[in-house]
């Protein structure tokens, strides 16, 4: 199931890329950008500034389940059946539907219109989520497509996932961007809600197949962004040979109205993304550890890698 399709991205990857957000995570970060992205069927966003206020919504719900609250028709999820009646007469698009089935060649004819910028802007696909390693069948399908023509391919995973499952998609990945949330595996499910252990044994079982792979952290203030996690992820990492390179991403709160279109809790309300001092000095402590392996740190700004030696 795919929630976004998005064109002309500048990150995850090189060049022009166009990126693919599959449905369905079996981590809950909770910093999570993408709240629509973690659970594997269709959902209801409700976006408030958008309702027009006729009220067809509550008349045709079954249950019972939309009423007017502070002026607005909410979605009492707990009574909710997702019929998606309301997503059906609201022509205002104040109920909005999150995911939609999608198979490979669905996915690829929307994939092969940018064909023309990956040849001039050097660019690709790239798979994100969600988490595409949780999709082995139609993540093997689609590179495979795409391979057969000459576009380039990366993924974005947190590593969680059945290896002997989606290894079949591995010969058709030119890039992998690879989530190391916590070195700790008991801080590590206190954040997402499960331990690293699988995480950190699918990393190494992938660098077998020599893809070059970016390892990222999401540095969050008060959860992940000590000096001891960075140093430890980045000790993990120093002698892996296909690791070649390490990227810190400081935290933002820009997914956090998101949760209340989904009728969730943010539970990071309040977090301020961290300090540009503060990453510069943690980008330095784990450059130092990895530049005798011949691997780099490094943060981005400004849509520019900044490397500090």
């Amino acid at each position: 199931m795919i929630f976004n399709i998005q064109k002309c991205s500048i990150h995850d990857g090189n060049g022009l890329r166009t990126l693919v957000f599959l449905k369905g995570c079996p981590l809950h970060c909770l910093w999570c950008a993408n709240p629509e992205s973690q659970s594997y069927q269709e959902e209801i966003m409700e976006i408030p500034r958008k309702c027009i206020h006729c009220g067809t919504c509550q008349r045709v719900c079954p249950e019972a389940a939309i009423s007017l609250v502070d002026g607005d028709f909410v979605i009492d999820r707990s009574q909710c059946r997702n019929c998606l009646r309301c997503v059906d007469v609201c022509y205002a698009e104040s109920k909005e539907l999150v995911g939609r089935e999608m198979d490979a060649d669905a996915v690829f004819k929307e994939i092969y219109k940018d064909r023309l910028y990956y040849e001039l802007y050097g660019g690709g696909v790239t798979f994100s989520g969600g988490e595409p390693l949780t999709h082995p069948e139609f993540l093997t399908a689609i590179t495979e497509k795409c391979k057969r023509f000459r576009i380039n391919t990366a993924i974005e995973t947190c590593g969680f996932g059945d290896y002997e499952a989606f290894k079949t998609a591995l010969p058709y990945i030119d890039h992998i961007f690879f989530d190391l949330k916590h070195i700790d595996s008991a801080a590590h499910q206190q954040l997402t809600g499960a331990g690293n252990e699988e995480i950190i044994k699918n990393l190494n079982l992938i660098s077998n197949h020599d893809i070059p792979i970016t390892v990222r952290t999401p540095v969050v203030p008060g959860y992940n962004d000590s000096q001891e996690n960075i140093i430890g992820i980045a000790t993990l990492i120093k002698d892996i040979p296909a690791v070649k390179e390490y990227e810190l991403l400081p935290y933002h709160n820009l997914g956090s109205g998101k949760y209340a279109s989904l009728g969730r809790p943010y539970a990071l309300g309040g977090t301020e993304p961290p300090a540009e001092e503060q990453i510069i000095q943690l980008v330095k402590l784990a450059g130092q550890i990895l530049k005798p392996s011949g691997k780099q740190c490094f943060y981005t700004k400004k849509n520019k890698k900044e490397i500090l030696l």
